[in-house]
């Protein structure tokens, strides 16, 4: 008997023990929590987005790299998802830098890939990239004026896409559903290259309008 109790005030005093510590720890502020891992990427996707709206094409494109370094090969399943939304980024960011973006410091070389477009060869990969991104969420939201201004847009940037271009701005032109400056900005080009100077100075007339920044229409010009 008197080795039972001996056994049992021995177990007591260990349960009293790490009561203790777990008291003195909550006591200290020292209470165990799990981790939680936030995703930051639909805040940084939101920034990009921003900063694309302001003019600052490079800087968006370099944004969505650094937080998503292999976006040019994820798949956008639906509208409105993260990869959708950072695609269109990037594709308009190349689009409008004529497929060279000048981020070589603001990204590490691993994942720079063609993007730095620092041959001819790599600038045409990222411009292709860009319709084929672009074509891809017209496929998903079908019949959406603002989702064909983005692709009319980087078809112009190509040689070869330069017809179905200004014949998807055409359409649209006719109906108002132009969504953006930097595409009435296309639509003008295509039309001084094709000797419509008229219809330049009308598209022209509508960028400035659209415009936060003369530099935009500029170009076209």
């Amino acid at each position: 008997m008197k080795k039972l109790g001996a056994v049992m005030m021995v177990a007591v005093s260990a349960f009293a023990a790490v009561g203790s510590v777990a008291s003195d720890a909550k006591a200290c502020g020292g209470e165990w929590v799990p981790a939680v891992e936030i995703d930051h990427r639909p805040e940084g996707i939101a920034r990009a987005e921003k900063v694309l709206k302001k003019g600052e094409h490079a800087a968006a494109a370099a944004m969505i790299i650094r937080m998503m370094p292999h976006v040019k090969d994820l798949k956008a399943k639906k509208d409105g998802t993260l990869v959708a939304r950072a695609q269109r980024i990037l594709a308009l960011s190349v689009a409008r830098n004529n497929g060279a973006l000048p981020i070589d410091k603001e990204l590490p070389s691993y994942v720079q890939g063609t993007w730095i477009g620092k041959s001819d060869k790599d600038k045409a990969t990222n411009l292709e990239w860009s319709v084929a991104a672009l074509r891809k969420l017209n496929d998903i939201k079908k019949d959406d004026a603002a989702v064909q201004s983005d692709l009319a847009e980087a078809l112009a940037k190509v040689e070869k896409h330069r017809g179905e271009a200004k014949a998807m701005l055409e359409k649209l032109a006719e109906k108002d559903l132009i969504a953006t400056p930097e595409a009435y900005a296309a639509l003008a080009d295509l039309r001084s290259a094709a000797g419509d100077s008229e219809g330049q100075k009308l598209a022209l007339k509508r960028c400035e309008s659209m415009a936060k920044s003369a530099n935009v229409c500029r170009a076209s010009a």
